[in-house]
């Protein structure tokens, strides 16, 4: 950049020996004038001469003298802006990173201090109020306003001030300022001046950006306040992406919960108790085919509600006013289970002194649910085969086939493909009654339902008595594994009723087979891989958190992360709550 003094000391130098040569010049023109004649007429043109070019020297020095005044204050109007296209650059890049991040608060207490040390404060921070102004968080990189609340209670008249005019509010002379000079932390802290911008969006007042500077002489400029309101804007600009980045995650995060109700609304199943993703992936399935005629396979341990599950299809059919007819392979003699499924004709059999209709025909129209269908013996497995595929049926000692309208639905808790390798199960009735196949979770896959679990049967159960289940209760009936599943949490929770003597079930209300249970560790519903464990964990830990406190922010807190961090682990644990 040009060095505008030395130019000019150069020009005066230059200017200056070339009028004393000029002049003396001149000088000898005039007396060799003189001697040579007596004209004085030309003496005094000579003298003319030279006072007209003393003028032009003078106008000329005072002109070029003028260029470089300008010339100097346009570099230094250059200096200025490029100390402020340096300070807006900085601006600029905590503004892009403030916009690429959702947690504000690390973030702002980064912005709050680039701009304390750009424009050379002592003290800055960034207030967020409610919507009546009230002050809910300071944030700061460089003040610690717990150990120092007379620098808060300024803070807040100052910001009070900003707040009352909705306009960005410049402080050249706190000490005697009558508004603030009674202030103890003006003495104290030896304050002299201060910005604060209001965060404003829209209609609506955010909070506010305060700087300060103590026990100095030098004020903050007009061009410190500009850039404090470009620094406000960004931090605006900021918080309104993040909410806008929070109002979407909300609203992905309660899809799934939405996308349940919705689904219970055109699927009535009041008896499928809980909201855990696996649940709803079973119920919107069922939704989807109960409507049809199609066999169903359902696949669950005992106790998962596979019947339940059965009922819920056969009343969300055009089926629903006809009857539901449930028979539970295991739990009839095969020699009697032929007779009971497809009934019998008078003198059939020893004893059978009556004509019977069997389970199918009483079905008629309607659905039969086969439970346990892997106890059926092969040679009886060929006989429902054949009805499956006919449509007809005969009696027991019968001469004649009737007409069936029946749509199936069998269960089981066995692995049939290896029945089936093992010659017990036959394929062709595998493939039959498989044409839709439901499969229902262990309890311990869905610890987050056992609460609503819990609730519903004890209501169920304690009639006229109002029971809740205390948290170490809970805590042990969420950390069992149930291999008995739901029918065994509800055996649980009616023997708790029975037991408890107070309107809180406690811990020694379950059975201490459950409590000694939770301590040690089941080799075999432990087999999983650590980060399987951790998510089972994570997700049980994360739901119970959510339901005790509400409020996404303070359990995100509680948790130690992140509020976007929580609705990500959410998202990514399948978490309904």
């Amino acid at each position: 950049m040009l060095d505008i003094s030395s130019k000019r000391q150069m020009f005066n130098k230059i200017i200056g020996e070339f009028t004393a040569k000029i002049s003396e010049d001149f000088m000898k023109l005039s007396e060799t004038a003189k001697s040579l004649s007596n004209d004085n007429e030309f003496s005094k043109l000579v003298d003319k001469s030279f006072r007209k070019f003393v003028e032009f020297n003078k106008e000329l020095s005072k002109q070029i003298h003028q260029i470089l005044d300008n010339s100097e204050s346009v570099i230094t109007r250059l200096e200025r802006l490029s100390e402020e296209k340096l300070r807006y650059e900085k601006l600029y890049s905590s503004g892009i990173l403030f916009q690429s991040e959702t947690e504000m608060i690390s973030l702002m207490e980064k912005a709050i201090d680039v701009v304390v040390k750009e424009l050379e404060a002592d003290e800055g921070f960034i207030v967020l109020t409610d919507d009546n102004l009230n002050i809910i968080n300071i944030v700061t990189k460089n003040m610690d306003v717990e150990s120092k609340p007379e620098a808060k209670e300024l803070s807040t008249s100052v910001i009070n001030k900003t707040f009352q005019n909705l306009q960005p509010q410049k402080f050249d002379d706190l000490k005697n300022e009558i508004e603030f000079s009674t202030k103890h932390s003006i003495v104290s802290l030896g304050l002299t001046s201060a910005l604060c911008v209001p965060l404003i969006s829209g209609k609506n007042v955010l909070g506010a950006v305060y700087i300060d500077r103590r026990n100095s002489k030098s004020h903050f400029k007009d061009s410190d306040l500009t850039f404090l309101v470009s620094f406000a804007k960004q931090i605006v600009k900021g918080i309104e992406i993040s909410k806008e980045i929070l109002d979407l995650e909300e609203r992905l995060e309660e899809k799934p919960k939405q996308d349940f109700r919705e689904l219970r609304q055109k699927f009535v199943c009041d008896e499928l108790i809980g909201n855990s993703i696996k649940l709803f992936n079973v119920v919107n399935l069922a939704s989807k085919v109960a409507d049809t005629d199609a066999s169903i396979l359902i696949l669950g341990e005992n106790g998962t509600g596979k019947e339940v599950l059965a009922r819920a299809i056969h009343l969300n059919s055009s089926r629903k006013n006809k009857p539901f007819i449930a028979l539970n392979c295991g739990a009839i003699p095969n020699d009697l289970l032929e007779s009971e499924l497809f009934g019998y004709e008078s003198g059939a059999f020893t004893g059978a002194v009556k004509t019977k209709p069997g389970r199918l025909e009483l079905a008629e129209g309607g659905t039969i649910f086969l439970d346990e269908i892997a106890e059926m013996n092969v040679n009886l497995q060929a006989k429902l085969l054949r009805v499956i595929q006919t449509k007809e049926i005969e009696r027991l000692g019968g001469t004649e086939s009737r007409k069936i309208n029946v749509r199936f639905i069998a269960a089981t808790n066995k692995d049939l493909t290896k029945l089936i390798s093992d010659k017990i199960f036959r394929e062709d009735l595998y493939y039959r009654l498989k044409v839709i196949e439901l499969k229902l979770p262990p309890l311990r896959e869905r610890k987050e339902d056992i609460e609503e679990l819990t609730k519903h049967f004890i209501k169920k159960y304690s009639k006229d008595k109002e029971l809740i289940l205390s948290d170490q209760a809970l805590n042990i009936l969420e950390n069992y594994n149930w291999p008995g599943n739901i029918r065994e949490l509800e055996n649980v929770i009616q023997r708790a009723v029975i037991l408890c003597t107070s309107d809180i079930i406690q811990e020694n209300d379950l059975p201490q087979e459950i409590i000694e249970e939770t301590n040690n560790v089941n080799i075999q519903v432990m087999a999983k891989t650590l980060s399987e464990a951790e998510d089972d964990f994570r997700r049980l830990y994360i739901t119970k958190v959510i339901r005790k406190i509400k409020s996404k922010s303070e359990a995100a807190r509680i948790l130690g992360i992140n509020r976007s961090h929580l609705h990500k682990l959410i998202s990514q644990l399948e978490i309904t709550e």
